[in-house]
Formats: C-alpha cells, structure tokens, sequence
C-alpha cells in the first residue's frame, strides 16, 4: 500500500474510536453529566478530527468540524449553558461528522442541504450577535485563509540562477527577502492592528510565549501554524521566528523540527486560555507561558546568578592543588576571557563536548580584536557557567529568587504523577486485522498437528509414562496457552456495541410517544471481534421491538399500576464457555391468543395445530410475522425478528424466549466466545465420526430398552429420571442410515438446547473429549440441517460438529403433527 494511503487509513480508524468516543460522552452529557472533562473529551474528540482532517486537505470536513468544536468551545468556558435542548443539537452535529468522516473516506459527497441546516442550528445556540463575533459568517470560506500580514515572496524555479546556488539556509533566506518597500508596506499593516490591540489591552501585561515545537508533533499531523493561529484569536500577537536551529541544506532532514518561536500576546486571555491552545500538542513541544515582567525578572535573575557564581578553574583538574582552586573561585570572573575561550576553543560545540577538561582561559588582550560574538555558543557558555560552581566554591551573595516558570511538559508530568495509588494506562499497539486472522489461523493449525502428533503416539503403543508421551502432553498444555492468548488478542468487550445503544433507545422513544429507561449490565463482557461486529444489528432490532411492542403507553401503565416510565435491560454474561446477550422489558408481555391469530390468518400455521406457549411465542421469528397494526419506520413489515434469528444462527448462536403477559418479556442470545475453537466430544455414529458441542452435554449413559418408549410407532423417547425426552439417532437424523440403532447397543448423549430443550443423541460410542478448529462448510456447500461446521481430527480426517439445537427442533417439529393427529381423534 502506498504510505500515503497507509497513513490516511489510521486516520480513518482512528476517527472511528474519536467519533465512538465523542458520542458516548454527547449521550453522558444528555443523561445529566456536567463534568467539565466530560465536555472536554467530546471537544478534544472533534478537534482531534479537525486536525488530522487538515493534514489531507478535507475542506468540507474540517469547515464543519471547526464549527461544531466551536459551539463545544462555548460550552465548556460557560458562555453557553448545557441544556437538553443543546446535547440534542450536539447528537444531530455528531451524525453529520460522521457523514463527512465517511464521505471522506470514499470520496464520496455529503448532504450539503443538511449540512448548512446543522451549521444554522448549532450556531442558533450562540445566537446572530455572537456567531457573528466568532467569526461564523465566512464559514463558506476556507477557514485556513487568513491574513497574518505575511509577505508574499516569488521564487522563479523554470529560470536559471545567475549565481551558484546557496549552501545554507539562512543564504537561501536572505537572498528570498523581499523588496525594501514592500516589506516596509507589510510592516505597517500588520503593526495597524497590533498596535490597535495593544491600545485595547492597555496596562495589562502581555503574555510570553515559547513555543518550540518537536518532531513528534509534525508527525502526528499537527501544524505549527495552526496552533499560532488559533493563538492569534486571543489577542494581539508579536511573532519572532528562530531559525538558529536550521542546518546547511545539504544537512536539512524534512522529518526533523528545527524552527521555534517567541510570541507576545497583548490582551486579557488569562493564562488558562493561552495554555489550551496548546492543549493537543503539549506532549510534543518544549513550551513555557509567563507574564512579561516576570520574563524580565526571570531573565535578569539568571544573569545575575551567572555573573554571580564563582568559576573553578582547576574543578576538572584532579592534580590542582587546593589553593589554586580556592584563589581561582575567590577571584572575580573575567567575562571577556570566558567570551574569548567560547569563540576560539568550542564554536561549535556539542553538550557533550563542553564537558571536556578545561584549560586555563587565555587573557583577554590576546583575543584577536576582529573577534565578533555572532558565532557566540551561549550552550558551551552555559555549560562552562554550569561547571563553575563546585563544592569548593566560596559563599556569594544570595541572587534575587527566580519566578517558577512551569512549563507544559512539567505541568503534564506534575499532572501525571500517581496519585492515591493510581496506576497509568497499559501501552497499547495497533495492529490490521488480518495478520491477527493470520496469527489464529497458524494456532489452528499447530492444534490439527498437536493432535495428530498425539494419534501418531496413541498408535505406536508407546506407555503414557514414556519420555514421548509426557513431551506430548507437556506441548498439549503449551498449546492451549498459545491458544487461549491468541484468542485473547481478538477478545473486545461488548462496550463497544451496548454504548450506542441508549441513543437509539432515546430516539425510538421519542418517536413512539412512550418513557423509556435503559439498564445496561456486563458492559465489559469479552467476546471475540467478529462477533461484537455482527451483534450490533440483532441487539438494535430486539431493542426496537422491546420499545414500540413490548412497552405499554405511559397511561397504560400507570393506569396497571406500573410506574410511567418502562424499563429495558440489556445485559451480557458468560455463561457455560458462551456469551449471552439478554434484552429484557417490563412491559405487557406476549399475548399469545393474537399471536397464534395472526400466524393463522397469516397462514403460517394450521387452524388446528395444538402448540405449546414456546412454540407459540417462537411464533414471531417467522419471516413475514408482524404484531403491528400500521406499517412505520420502527415497525410494521415483518421483517425483524426472523433476521435476528437468522443474524444469530449464522454466527453460531440461538435465540429463546421467555414470557409473562402482563410483566414483560425477555430474549436471550447465546453465541459462541469465538468461532475459531471448540471444545466437544467425539462420537460414532453410522461408521462416522462426529463432534457434539462440549457447552451442551449434560451427560451420557446407557439405554436400557424398558426405558425406551415409541411414539406413533416411529419416533423414540427415553425416560431419564422420571423425565421422558426424545431419543435422537444421530445415524439417521443426519441420512447416514437407514434403520435406527437398537438403544440398548448404543449410548445416549443427554444435551441441552440453548431454548432449554432436552434430548438424547443415540450413537455408537464415544470416543473421547477434544478441542477441535471449526471450519466453516458454507463457504462451499450450503446450510446441512444438523450439520453446524466440521473440523480436521488428530488422523487427518474430517469430522461434522453437530448442531444440536437444530437436531432438538427437528426432532420436535416432526412429533408435533402426529400428537396433534392423535389428540384431534
């Protein structure tokens, strides 16, 4: 891929965490959560946005993102209060970011009708007078484009240069200087305003800044002169560029920061305002923030202590005897010979080489007259400075106490000291998914050979308590760790799908006219990233459903004797090596008389069918169902719940439900932790093996013919402990055989649906608990009633992984219609 479009694609996915982030802290907002750090995230989110959008030139993107962190800017100084009214326009804003995120992202358009219309509503929340003070009426226009009385400069690159071409950079500069009379005329059209703004401000003391940015901040997207322009929004500003830093150009590296600057800004910004501009790059900039006196008197202190402190000569000299070194700190400093020895000795030099032993300093009338202080090294001079004070020095007077100038990067690391014990965030990498689909898929693979490698030993009758045998085992245990990290790495808590879950529930609410509270439990429950990114459509249609059908009107409610306000829980657990999801209501229930009437007018079942309440309520999972008497956008056309079951089945999973008319409803979800392994049973069955999910065994035994009964002559229950339930041959059911297997020569497997229902797999024999790799057999054959996917055993051959929750339906489905023959005559 090319770098570019690599470095685009993590800003994309990155803008997919900030837009999550931003919309979970817009719905805590909503929900009554003033913190001031609440409305921060959501700003930093959006300006985090703006930023990188500017790095790719995303016009429309960063216009629309520059107002609404404008109005999030209003409403964390307090010039704008948090209203109900004003997180609903936050939540609408934020749908049309992410349009312009995704429009971005395909080179596609975004609705320009509805974004104007959102930039009218958010700047209705200021108001005219005030939109029109941050500057909102020339939002159509680049919000880049302004002047900062910078002076054009142009440069010919098609002409030949009369002259040799320069070798430093600061040639380079001066031979681009513009004419003499434009720059005057520049001068004083930047200095109108400046010295307007200083008039405004008048005795206030401006603000000092020092802004000297790194590398890591230019790497990260962001611009120097973004930053210095949102500074010049506070006041009037007095930049002064240094370029001391720049090298020769044949030594200029484009990925290096070298450029730093001084601004004075005049005005009434406090030192809160100042210091958030700054607020997104102060981990990647050296800077310090202080009033201009206290500059001064910074300054003028740390002169004095240096003029002030001794300098030890012989400090460095071990063989010095003590007097000298005594004679040499009592003597007065001697500047220009310090100067003199800076400029001749060490130009140039490095930290590091200032450390170098000393030599006495030559006097100053042998410095070469000529000597000019432009090569000056004030780094060599604050090092020697540095060295001057040992523990031989002799006492000098107190220097005045210098102001504590606390810089962004102290005050972040001041911040970040532990506090109360706290402990900082775990260092986290990104990596593209499908070198971790890589990484599973070569695990499976050492699983499929571990076990080969373990028939292979089982076969050359080697003892368990061989040298071999004990290695075997010893790998068995190393690679079920190896497995159970790797899974770990795909492992992601659901947070991710339940957190847009309240505004849905808010806007259906809404639209349907009823109160709605939402419970969420087991936010941090793990389950493998596949199925978190195919969970989010089921749990929005069960939802939905909880709310316009299972929900009663408020009167209704009320008039029952239940608060107005329903409740809807969403939780998520583990249970028995699977993930549940449970949507659960307090509402009226099913009412399974109009079910049952409306699957008949429907015909969807017979008139005389004879069905239990769970086949009753299973009902609304067939396609075409619907309770709804008008046709909406929530409800209406019979297609929701049967793509739920179908969403959940596809992914492994079962859908059941549990109903009490007049106290509400719940739907479970059971799906599996992930879809790369197994733990199941290995069977025989018709010369077949097979593998029965280990989560559904409840246990095995052995038939006994008297407790063995048929129904209408064909279809075979056993009792196991006073309870009669069908007995399944696992040969036939799948068309393996014909004629069924005497029970008493084989041996019943009792498993348990995920609905609840119960039924034994009659087979041949068990041979044995094992961890399997699924591989899914719909990518080339289609859907095998009973058949949920297959794997590779130990010997190479390939065996079919059961699914037993559709053997248990089958096997129900086929009996109904002869007890219903039987009870009808």
């Amino acid at each position: 891929m090319d770098p570019f479009e690599s470095i685009k694609a993590t800003f994309f996915q990155e803008c997919e965490e900030l837009l999550t982030d931003m919309e979970s802290g817009l719905l805590a907002m909503e929900a009554g959560d003033d913190d001031p750090e609440t409305i921060n995230a959501v700003f930093r989110a959006v300006h985090s946005v703006k930023g990188g959008a500017g790095a790719f030139g995303l016009e429309q993107l960063i216009r629309f993102a520059h107002v609404f962190e404008t109005i999030l800017d209003e409403l964390r100084s307090g010039r704008l209060s948090l209203t109900e009214d004003v997180t609903r326009v936050l939540l609408r804003a934020s749908d049309v970011l992410a349009d312009h995120v995704q429009a971005a992202r395909n080179d596609g358009s975004v609705d320009e009708t509805r974004t104007h219309g959102m930039i009218s509503d958010l700047q209705g929340l200021v108001g005219a007078e005030r939109a029109a003070e941050l500057g909102f009426d020339g939002e159509e226009e680049d919000a880049g484009e302004e002047d900062f009385g910078f002076v054009p400069v142009t440069l010919s690159l098609d002409e030949p240069a009369d002259d040799a071409p320069p070798a430093d950079v600061s040639d380079l500069i001066a031979s681009l200087a513009p004419a003499p009379e434009a720059e005057a005329e520049a001068e004083a059209e930047v200095a109108a305003p400046a010295a307007d703004s200083v008039a405004e401000a008048g005795a206030a003391p401006a603000w000092r800044v020092t802004f000297r940015p790194k590398t890591e901040m230019y790497a990260k997207a962001n611009e120097a002169g973004l930053v210095l322009r949102e500074l010049a929004r506070l006041g009037g500003v007095e930049v002064n560029l240094d370029a001391s830093a720049v090298p020769p150009l044949d030594q200029l590296s484009a990925e290096q920061a070298y450029l730093s600057w001084t601004i004075r800004l005049t005005g009434d910004a406090t030192e809160a305002e100042v210091r958030d501009v700054f607020e997104f790059v102060e981990d990647d900039c050296d800077l310090s923030i202080v009033r201009e006196g206290e500059a001064a008197e910074a300054a003028e202190a740390e002169a004095e202590a240096e003029a002030a402190a001794p300098v030890d000569i012989a400090a460095e000299d071990s063989d010095a005897p003590a007097d000298a070194v005594e004679a040499a700190a009592a003597a007065p400093l001697d500047l220009d010979a310090l100067l003199a020895r800076v400029q001749s000795d060490a130009p140039a030099a490095e930290p590091a080489e200032a450390e170098a032993p000393a030599e006495t300093p030559a006097p100053a009338a042998e410095a070469p007259a000529s000597a000019e202080p432009a090569s000056l090294d004030v780094a060599g001079l604050i090092a020697l400075a540095e060295k001057a004070s040992t523990e031989h020095a002799l006492a000098t007077p107190a220097a005045k106490p210098e102001p504590k100038v606390e810089t962004k990067a102290e005050s972040k690391a001041q911040a970040a000291a532990p506090t109360g014990g706290s402990a900082a965030p775990a260092p986290t990498i990104r990596v593209d998914l499908d070198r971790v689909d890589r990484l599973i898929n070569a695990v499976g693979e050492l699983v499929i050979q571990q076990a080969m490698l373990s028939q292979r030993v089982f076969e050359s009758g080697l003892a368990r308590s061989s040298d071999v045998a004990l290695g075997l085992e010893d790998l068995e245990l190393l690679t079920r760790e190896i497995q159970d990290s790797v899974m770990a790495i795909r492992a992601q808590p659901v947070k991710s799908v339940f957190q847009r879950m309240p505004r849905l529930v808010r806007e259906v609410a809404d639209m349907v006219g009823k109160k709605v509270r939402l419970v969420m439990e087991g936010e941090n429950t793990e389950v493998d990233k596949t199925v978190i990114e195919r969970l989010s459509d089921p749990i929005t249609h069960m939802l939905r459903n909880a709310i316009d059908h299972g929900l009663e009107r408020p009167e209704d409610r009320e008039a029952n004797g239940k608060p107005g306000e329903g409740v809807v829980r969403l939780a998520a657990l583990h249970r028995g090596g699977r993930i549940v999801i449970e949507v659960q209501d307090d509402g009226r229930g099913i009412n399974r008389e109009r079910v049952r009437g409306i699957a008949m007018s429907k015909g969807l079942i017979a008139e005389d069918a004879v069905l239990s309440d769970d086949e009753i309520d299973n009902l609304i999972f067939l396609p075409g169902f619907s309770t709804a008497d008008v046709v909406s956008d929530i409800s209406g056309r019979g297609v929701g719940m049967d793509v739920v079951k179908r969403s959940i089945q596809a992914l492994g999973g079962r859908i059941s439900i549990s109903s009490e008319p007049g106290k509400g409803s719940k739907f479970t979800m059971s799906l599996p932790l992930t879809l790369a392994v197994l733990d199941g049973m290995v069977v025989s069955a018709a010369e077949q093996t097979l593998v029965a999910p280990l989560s559904n065994i409840v246990e095995s035994l052995t038939p006994r013919s008297e407790d063995v009964h048929l129904i209408g002559g064909r279809d075979a229950v056993i009792r196991i402990r006073e309870t009669f339930v069908p007995l399944i041959d696992v040969g036939v059911a799948l068309g393996f055989r014909d004629t069924p297997l005497p029970p008493s020569s084989g041996v019943a497997v009792l498993i348990e649906s995920e609905g609840g229902g119960k039924a034994a797999l009659l087979v041949e024999a068990i041979q044995g608990q094992r961890q399997v790799v699924i591989k899914s057999l719909e990518a080339n054959y289609q859907q095998i009633p009973g058949v949920a996917a297959a794997t590779i055993l130990g010997d190479g051959r390939v065996a079919l992984i059961l699914d037993v929750d559709a053997l248990v339906t089958s096997s129900r489905r086929k009996s109904a219609p002869r007890i219903e023959k039987r009870m009808a005559g």
